[in-house]
């Protein structure tokens, strides 16, 4: 209207640059606030005190040279310590709280009951911490035997088929072959077998080596040296061999007054590991003919082929044999 003034409401372009100058102005003090701030916030709630559950390392004290526990005594044991939260958060981080147990009593043949308590928790020194309760276990029953030694011969345990047409050449072997068990007298004296970690032979088709640990039944406090060992496997393929002029064992009724059998020897084809075929002879199989209960007259049989253990047969030439009776 003639004499109004119109005025717009809005954001002109000049204070759209004052705000963007605004916020990026001093970018770098804005930033040094918000860290500044944070660790402030950081150090309030570090200053305030709660209490953690901590699972620490249980260490035996003072046990005589010649005795041992016969179970395992546990490694670990929960406990609850209360402290500023960032002390707690150290000990976490750290780890340098441990509790232990005093085996000065102990004497073969006795059993003992340990009560665990605060008192067996052990703390840094300068550590704002407390500890308020041993939560898991309370208390330790442990028997006491004489501690003692014995060397054992190990048996590597494999596990798996290897690839169709391979074989394991001989057994598993491990080095060393033998360990010292220690343990107590109780349980040592009657072991009878070491065994390792099995060794995974899965479709392999040549040697296998890997380093496995002794095996030592649960829940006794035995222990191995060397407590890992060197598992081998060695792998061969299938070999193929053909004996010739191998003789015919012909089995017939007695009462004929004539048996003949032709001909008088097989040409067989083996197969088997490299080692089991490698060195086989006309002497290492037996081939049978096997007449018995046939009437008089001319029967063409199919043999029977005897061969080592771990060696089969992939043909038996002829494949029948004429017999006559008469």
């Amino acid at each position: 209207m003639p004499g109004c003034a119109v005025v717009r409401r809005g954001i002109t372009r000049e204070n759209s640059v004052s705000v963007s100058r605004a916020l990026t102005n001093n970018i770098a003090l804005k930033i040094a606030a918000v860290v500044l701030a944070l660790v402030l916030w950081t150090f309030a709630k570090g200053e305030q005190r709660g209490d953690r559950l901590m699972s620490v390392p249980l260490v035996v004290r003072n046990l005589p040279e010649d005795v041992t526990t016969v179970e395992r005594v546990p490694e670990t044991i929960d406990v609850v310590l209360a402290g500023a939260n960032k002390e707690l958060v150290s000990l976490t981080l750290w780890g340098n709280v441990y509790a232990f147990v005093d085996m000065t009593d102990a004497h073969p043949g006795r059993s003992l009951r340990v009560s665990l308590s605060p008192a067996n928790v052990v703390l840094p020194r300068n550590a704002d911490v407390l500890a308020l309760e041993v939560r898991n276990p309370k208390s330790l029953d442990l028997d006491i035997d004489r501690l003692v030694s014995k060397r054992m011969k190990i048996d590597p345990m494999t596990e798996g088929e290897l690839a169709e047409g391979y074989f394991m050449l001989g057994w598993a072997v491990s080095i060393p072959d033998s360990v010292t068990i220690y343990g107590p007298a109780s349980v040592v004296d009657f072991l009878q077998i070491i065994r390792t970690e099995s060794l995974d032979v899965s479709g392999r088709r040549d040697r296998v080596e890997a380093s496995r640990s002794i095996v030592l039944d649960e829940p006794w406090n035995l222990h191995s040296v060397p407590r890992d060992v060197r598992v081998v496997v060695e792998v061969e393929g299938t070999r193929t061999t053909t004996l010739t002029n191998v003789p015919v064992v012909f089995e017939h009724e007695p009462g004929f007054r004539s048996a003949t059998i032709s001909p008088l020897a097989a040409e067989v084809v083996l197969s088997g590991a490299e080692h089991r075929v490698r060195n086989l002879g006309s002497g290492d199989v037996t081939v049978i003919v096997d007449a018995r209960g046939l009437p008089k007259g001319t029967h063409q049989l199919i043999p029977i082929v005897e061969t080592p253990e771990g060696v089969g047969v992939e043909q038996a030439l002829p494949v029948r044999f004429t017999v006559t009776l008469e």
